[in-house]
């Protein structure tokens, strides 16, 4: 374990305020910690609900324009360490990934010049509030446990006509037969996906991958899931933009993975959006043809039943399902 983190990213992403996870906060729903922060700072009550519907940078910047609150200054710190608690008690799985840091100290280094709730990297100067309030929660759980959760976690779903769903929604926390992890060829949790997967699922899965030796285009492998919600992944690597003939190996790649779940007996399956990370496929390109791919996936297994489930925590990637599926569904 290293002594310091000092950046939120890559596999101590979650750590960050702009991680995409969804945070109740009296009463409304955010998209992620900074969404609720940016939100606790309007000085009118009915803005809040603004940031509902907002991403993080999005949040940002709305949070700079609209009138600040009298107080808050004096409250900031005390609002910041209530949206934090909520986002680990409300999501248990980064609350133990928290409590896996061990005693490394935390710093939210930046390079945005934020002295007061993390570190410059560049001067090293910086009060660091934000890695304080992660420390001692991170103390609490170590201590005491991980919290109850009261509530179930909040995520945002839409079901098209044919009962194929999308949802905005944390893949890793999905109880399903088994969810797809949109990899590249090594198969070794090298994208945003990959690497929430593989943190989630824990350290057996990266050794069941270096077993299968790799994966080509289209093609589609299946591991446990270990820690995960879900009992089974299937991996595989999509078409990179704008390769030749890449909406065929879109739809062959979908194909494939549904035609993999049928062969293993699964009956529910939860689909990241492929290609649309690393790979730059665009994303309302990419929803359209999925949407058609499954669809014609289930019409031509007709007598296999398959839940479907999109999942993606990406507020774009949700909307251009929703709208596929709305597209879809009028030109039928």
């Amino acid at each position: 374990m290293k002594n310091k983190i000092d950046r939120f990213r890559l596999e101590y992403d979650y750590l960050s305020n702009f991680y995409p996870v969804c945070v109740r906060v009296e009463g409304l729903e955010y998209l992620s910690a900074e969404a609720a922060y940016q939100a606790a700072k309007c000085a009118r009550q009915e803005d809040r609900a603004l940031f509902t519907e907002l991403g993080s940078r999005d949040a940002k910047q709305l949070g700079r324009k609209l009138p600040l609150r009298a107080d808050w200054e004096a409250v900031k710190v005390q609002e910041m360490e209530k949206i934090v608690r909520a986002k680990f008690a409300q999501n248990l799985h980064l609350a133990r990934f928290l409590t896996e840091t061990g005693d490394a100290e935390l710093v939210e280094g930046n390079t945005w010049h934020d002295t007061f709730w993390g570190v410059d990297l560049k001067t090293g100067a910086g009060e660091n509030h934000l890695g304080k309030i992660l420390m001692a929660l991170r103390e609490e759980f170590q201590k005491n446990g991980l919290p109850e959760q009261d509530q179930p976690p909040c995520f945002r779903c839409e079901t098209s006509e044919d009962r194929i769903q999308v949802q905005l929604r944390d893949i890793t926390q999905i109880p399903c037969d088994c969810i797809v992890n949109a990899t590249d060829e090594t198969l070794l949790g090298s994208g945003e996906v990959d690497m929430a997967i593989h943190r989630a699922a824990g350290p057996q899965l990266l050794e069941a991958c270096r077993a299968l030796g790799g994966c080509c285009t289209t093609e589609a492998k299946l591991t446990g899931g270990y820690r995960l919600a879900a009992r089974w992944i299937i991996h595989t690597v999509g078409p990179r933009y704008p390769m030749p003939g890449h909406t065929e190996l879109l739809v062959q790649t979908y194909q494939n993975v549904l035609n993999l779940a049928k062969e293993h007996g699964l009956h529910s399956i939860a689909l990241s959006a492929i290609s649309t990370g690393r790979f730059s496929y665009p994303k309302a390109e990419a929803a359209a043809v999925a949407v058609d791919a499954v669809r014609r996936w289930k019409r031509e297994h007709s007598d296999y039943a398959l839940e479907i489930i999109f999942a993606d925590m990406d507020l774009v990637t949700y909307r251009c399902f929703c709208k596929a599926f709305k597209t879809k569904e009028n030109s039928q």
